[in-house]
This record gives C-alpha cells, sequence and structure tokens, in this order.
C-alpha cells in the first residue's frame, strides 16, 4: 500500500500523477511501478524508495546549459553587451573579455615572435667590399623572405580556421576583432587580410543563423554592413588606378598613330583612352564620396 506522503509524477509529460493512478491523466501513458527497497529501509520498517516510470530505469531529467549573469547590486538577469543594470543602473566592471579572443591573439603573436634560425652565408670578396655578391643570389634574403611568406599563411589559416563559440559575447567580439584587423587603406590584398575578411564573414553568417534580428544581431550587422562597404569602396580605387593607366597607354598609341599618318585608328584609340580617363574620374569620385560616407 502506498505512503500518503508520496507524490509521484509522470516520467514522460511530468504531470502529477493520482495515488493508485496506472494511467497519466496528462498525456494518458500507462505508469509501470518498480520497487527498489534497501536492506536498511526493510531492517527499520521505512518505506521502500519506490520509481514509478513507463519503463523500467527510465529516468526524465532536466539539463541547463551555460551561465546566467546577474547584477551583483540588485540581482537583476543582464542581457549581452550590459555595462549598466537596467533595473538600478550599477556600473558593471571587471568584466571579463573573451577568453577565445585571447586565445587566438596568443596564437597570432607566437607565430609572430618566431624567428628564423640563423644561416651561414656563402662569403666571397666582392661581398665584402660592396656588400652584395653580384654572382650569387643572397641566399639569406630569400630564406627570410620565404620563413616571412610561411608566417603569413600559418596566421592566414589559423585566423580562417580558428572556430568561433556560440555566445553573443564571442560573436560580437570576434566580428570586432575581425574588423579592425582589415584596414583597407593599406590594402586588402595580402593573404592575412583576406583570412581576416573571411572571418568577417563567418562570424556575420553565424551571427545571423544564431541570433535572428535582435538588438544584439543589429549591433553586429552595422559593424560587418560598415567594413563590407569600406572593402567594396576600395575597389573603386583600384579601378580608378587601372582606367587612368590603360587610358594613359591607349592616348599614347594614338599619337603615335597620328604620326604615322594613321587617323582612323588615331581617332579610336584617342576615344577609348578619354573613355577610360573619364571612367577613372568617376571611380576616383565615388570613392571619395565613400569614403567621406564610411568615416
Amino acid at each position: 500500500m502506498e505512503s500518503n506522503n508520496q507524490i509521484r509524477f509522470c516520467s514522460y509529460c511530468g504531470t502529477k500523477l493520482d495515488d493508485g493512478a496506472r494511467f497519466c491523466k496528462g498525456c494518458g501513458k500507462a505508469v509501470v511501478q518498480t520497487t527498489q527497497a534497501t536492506s536498511e529501509s526493510n531492517t527499520k520498517g521505512e518505506p521502500s524508495n519506490e520509481v514509478f516510470s513507463h519503463e523500467p530505469n527510465t529516468e526524465r531529467k532536466t539539463v541547463y546549459e551555460g551561465k546566467l549573469h546577474k547584477c551583483p547590486n540588485c540581482g537583476e538577469l543582464l542581457d549581452a553587451f550590459r555595462s549598466h543594470c537596467p533595473s538600478c543602473g550599477y556600473e558593471i566592471r571587471d568584466a571579463h573579455s573573451s577568453g577565445s579572443v585571447r586565445e587566438l591573439a596568443q596564437k597570432l603573436e607566437r607565430i609572430e615572435a618566431e624567428q628564423m634560425a640563423p644561416i651561414e652565408e656563402k662569403k666571397s670578396l666582392m661581398k665584402m667590399v660592396f656588400g652584395k655578391d653580384f654572382k650569387e643570389e643572397n641566399e639569406v634574403e630569400e630564406a627570410q623572405e620565404r620563413f616571412d611568406e610561411h608566417k603569413r599563411q600559418q596566421k592566414a589559416n589559423l585566423i580562417i580556421n580558428f572556430s568561433v563559440p556560440n555566445t553573443r559575447e564571442d560573436i560580437l567580439e570576434f566580428m570586432i576583432l575581425a574588423s579592425s584587423n582589415i584596414d583597407v587603406k593599406k590594402g586588402i590584398d595580402d593573404e592575412v587580410t583576406k583570412a581576416w575578411i573571411s572571418k568577417l564573414d563567418q562570424v556575420y553568417e553565424k551571427a545571423k543563423l544564431l541570433l535572428g534580428s535582435g538588438p544584439s544581431f543589429t549591433q553586429i550587422k552595422y559593424i560587418y554592413d560598415r567594413k563590407k562597404a569600406q572593402i567594396k569602396n576600395r575597389k573603386f580605387k583600384g579601378l580608378a588606378t587601372a582606367c587612368f593607366i590603360v587610358g594613359g597607354y591607349i592616348l599614347l598609341m594614338s599619337f603615335i598613330f597620328f604620326m604615322a599618318e594613321n587617323p582612323a585608328v588615331a581617332i579610336i584609340l584617342l576615344l577609348v583612352g578619354i573613355a577610360l580617363l573619364a571612367g577613372g574620374v568617376k571611380c576616383i569620385s565615388t570613392y571619395n564620396k565613400n569614403d567621406k560616407l564610411n568615416s
């Protein structure tokens, strides 16, 4: 016979079961009772520990993931990226930066700190006198260049393959890190910068998937759109340079054909050259306009 103070719950839906119930009133599943008695309870005459479930040894478990961040002053639950408590206005200090960002930065610093092993140069009389061997290539400079290229490739691979955690704080930290390491004024064609651009896109896609359209994603989208606009604008400058170089070369060719008394070809080349120069001016104008908007 069941004790009056024993409370049973359905292991499928969690509904409280009535005394003596053989079926759950919440989901309708049959209740199977298994009894586990310890020798101690039997000797003392205490009620046995009973486990009620639909199947023997089946348990309903709740698993909590992640951490809750609360205001140290009033206990209010805090959203990500908060510097002040929304309830009491308490300033949140000593917030730790992303561990993943620190880990990536440390690995990049270790790669940058690597030094090439010393190489024994072949000395010659010419090198001793003039500082350069005109007969043989400079082995040290070549080796150093290959070593630096290897370091750049290492850093690029690390940046691209480094996994970004799923928390909002980490995603924002990585977005800021990637954006700050892309300096469009210095160029975007080197391997490391291309890797950061790839990381920027990767973090943005992850944020879009995990954060939806909330305020946290709006902040990340602003950083992403601003940096992508700067990258796109950089291409206008490169296109303008190409137009000026090619247009100038074609104009020079047109003058040569004029001097060679071939006016038909000269006029065509002249028109093409002028069109290219006009396109270059247009690209420069667009670049300057966008640069002011993005600054």
